[in-house]
C-alpha cells in the first residue's frame, strides 16, 4: 500500500459519513460495463441502518480533499456478519440495467428510427429516468463520430442499457483501417451527479496520461501475449491477413450482405479491427489512482517487447486504513 502524508478515504452512504474502520475496492471494467464498489465496514451501528438502494459515494482524498467522488452509485447487496457489514454497489447506470431498468420494446409503430444513440439515451433518460430528480446526468452526452444510429432496431422488451451497448458496437472510426478506434459507454462523476458519456479510444501515439517504471510506480507486473486475429470466414468468403507465423486465429463473419464483395469488405474491416499484437499487461502500481479508462499509459520495464504505450482497459483501486493501490490492465 502507498504511504502519503495526506490520505483520508471516506464513504458517504445516504446521510451517513464513514471515515474509519472500512476497506474496499472499486473496479472499472471498461467495455461499457458498470463500475462496481465493494466495501467492508466495521461500524456496528451500520447493521441497523437500511442500506439497500442507498446512494453511496467514495472519496479517496489522496494528497488533498477531493471535490468529486471516485465512485458514486447505489447499493444492491448487503451482507451483515459478526464484526462488519459487507456491501456491493453499482454505478448510477444501474437504473438502466437488468431488473433495475425499465424494459423498452421497439416496434414498427414505436421506435427510434432516425435517432443517434446519444439522442436515444438523452430521450429515454430525460423522459423515463430523470422524472422526479436527476439520477443520470446528461451534460457530457455527445454523438459519436461516425454516429451510432438507431435505425431498424426492433426488439422484444429489453433493458435500456442492453439496447444501447449493442448499438455502440457499430460505431467504429475507420479513417485508418489498420488503426480503427472503437467507442464505449462510460460514466463521468462531477460534484453533484454522474453523467453518462460516449468515449472514443485514444491512439497509442497520443501523449501518455501516466508514466510507469520499476523505479516509479510499478510494484509488480505480469503479461500475456495473445496471437492476433488474422483470418475470417463466412457468407461464402474467406480472408487472411498477412503471414501467420503463430498459426491461424479466425473469426466468423455473420450478417446479411447484399453480395460477396460487401461481405469481404466487412471481413477485412473486422480482422483489421481485431488484429492486434495484444500484450495483456497487469500492473500493480502506487500511482495513477485518478486516471480514466482509455488513457494511454507508458510502461518502461526490463521486457523490451512490452515497453512503450498501452491503453488502460480496466482498473481496480483497493483502499483501506493503510493506503491505496491500483491494479491496471493494459492492452497494446
Amino acid at each position: 500500500m502507498t504511504e502519503n502524508t495526506y490520505y483520508k478515504p471516506r464513504l458517504i452512504i445516504g446521510e451517513k459519513e464513514i471515515i474509519k474502520g472500512m476497506s474496499g475496492s472499486i473496479t472499472f471494467n471498461g467495455n461499457s460495463q458498470l463500475q462496481t464498489c465493494q466495501c467492508k465496514i466495521s461500524d456496528p451501528d451500520l447493521q441497523n441502518y437500511r442500506l439497500m438502494n442507498k446512494k453511496i459515494e467514495v472519496y479517496l482524498n489522496y494528497g488533498s480533499d477531493d471535490g468529486v467522488p471516485i465512485f458514486r452509485g447505489v447499493i444492491n447487496e448487503v451482507t451483515p456478519s459478526d464484526g462488519f457489514t459487507s456491501i456491493k454497489a453499482l454505478d448510477m447506470r444501474n437504473v438502466l440495467v437488468g431488473r433495475n431498468s425499465r424494459l423498452l420494446q421497439l416496434t414498427d409503430d414505436e421506435n427510434y428510427d432516425g435517432y443517434t444513440l446519444a439522442a436515444f439515451l438523452y430521450d429515454v433518460i430525460d423522459n423515463k429516468i430523470n422524472t422526479d430528480e436527476t439520477i443520470i446526468g446528461l451534460d457530457f452526452l455527445r454523438d459519436t463520430n461516425p454516429p451510432a444510429v438507431m435505425n431498424d432496431i426492433r426488439n422484444e422488451p429489453k433493458p435500456i442499457y442492453e439496447i444501447a451497448t449493442s448499438v455502440i458496437k457499430e460505431a467504429v472510426d475507420k479513417d485508418n483501417l489498420e488503426k480503427q478506434l472503437t467507442f464505449s459507454i462510460d460514466i463521468k462523476h462531477d460534484g453533484n451527479k454522474s453523467n453518462i458519456t460516449l468515449v472514443k479510444e485514444k491512439h497509442l501515439t497520443d501523449e501518455p496520461s501516466l508514466y510507469l517504471s520499476n523505479s516509479d510506480g510499478i510494484m509488480s507486473y505480469k503479461y500475456n501475449r495473445r496471437a492476433p486475429v488474422n483470418y475470417a470466414a463466412g457468407n461464402g468468403i474467406t480472408f487472411t491477413y498477412g503471414s501467420t507465423p503463430q498459426g491461424i486465429n479466425g473469426i466468423n463473419i455473420e450478417g446479411d450482405f447484399k453480395d460477396k464483395k460487401t461481405a469481404r469488405l466487412a471481413a477485412i474491416e473486422r480482422v483489421l479491427l481485431e488484429h492486434i499484437e495484444t500484450d495483456e499487461i497487469t500492473i500493480q502500481s502506487t500511482k495513477g489512482h485518478y486516471i480514466s479508462l482509455g488513457s494511454i499509459v507508458n510502461v518502461n520495464v526490463e521486457k523490451e517487447d512490452i515497453n512503450g504505450n498501452h491503453r488502460l482497459t480496466s482498473k481496480k483501486i483497493s483502499f483501506g486504513d493503510g493506503g491505496v493501490i491500483d491494479t491496471f490492465a493494459n492492452g497494446g
